[in-house]
């Protein structure tokens, strides 16, 4: 009897030595992970820090060459072409997409902006009389301010200069005009961005509502049409196959117009 008491208290105190002695290998093997995890993150943490002074510094560095002036100090148009110009500067620099929201956030606190911005796009005579050589510059940085309105809310700006743009481009195309200083490109991106505004499945589950809103007309130019269609099928085709984008398309966009040259 005794043996066996004996036995079973050994037994015991073998498993306690065994159990305890894994929870200490464990908790051993464990000291490293938390170790290497704790280094991931202040490596990650450092980058972060290291990149956000990269992104000050060149910040500053711009603000020192071309400071943008305060909003009424220069011409609405005046200091919107000082932005453009900025912003510019930025392409290729890793910091460019983060400069160039902040920006265009800065204009957008002038509501004279989306104004001048729509004004740009519809009537190049005037845009060429006001920016001059960087009549270009001004007109891509236009979509990309009416585009950041458009996120922030009011896709208003952006639906109805695409829509007037169409039917200046579509008046031209019937009267045998070519396309200035390829506005044909500005259209695309305009629907470009106007299509992001919406949910993609109410673009393929309604595509005529969507079309309809953003100034497409079956009785359009060829020229015009066209535009639409190489855009609503980029869509389509993120869905579908290329066939059945294409067939799509097809039937939505191959309507004959009443006057296609």
């Amino acid at each position: 009897m005794i043996n066996k008491k004996i036995s079973s208290v050994i037994s015991v105190a073998l498993i306690a030595a065994l159990v305890g002695g894994a929870y200490l290998y464990s908790s051993k093997q464990a000291q490293p992970q938390k170790v290497v995890a704790a280094q991931l993150d202040d490596n990650e943490s450092g980058q972060v820090s290291k990149l956000k002074k990269l992104s000050d510094e060149l910040t500053a560095q711009i603000n020192q060459q071309q400071p943008l002036p305060r909003d009424g100090e220069v011409t609405t148009k005046e200091r919107m072409l000082i932005s453009f110009q900025r912003m510019q500067s930025t392409v290729g620099k890793f910091n460019s997409s983060s400069f160039v929201k902040a920006e265009l956030r800065e204009l957008l606190h002038n509501p004279e902006t989306v104004e001048v911005a729509q004004a740009t796009l519809l009537d190049l005579d005037a845009a060429i009389a006001e920016f001059g050589d960087e009549q270009a510059l001004a007109r891509v940085y236009s979509i990309k301010l009416l585009n950041e309105l458009a996120k922030l809310g009011d896709a208003g700006p952006l639906h109805d200069t695409t829509a007037r743009l169409a039917q200046t481009l579509n008046e031209q195309a019937n009267q045998n005009i070519e396309f200035k200083k390829r506005q044909d490109l500005d259209l695309e991106e305009l629907v470009h961005a106007s299509l992001d505004t919406f949910d993609e499945q109410q673009i393929i589950d309604q595509p005529h509502t969507v079309m309809s809103e953003l100034g497409y007309f079956d009785d359009q130019h060829e020229k015009v049409r066209k535009i639409y269609a190489n855009m609503f099928g980029s869509v389509f085709m993120r869905h579908a196959t290329i066939d059945e984008s294409i067939a799509r398309v097809q039937a939505l966009f191959n309507k004959q117009g009443a006057s296609n040259g």
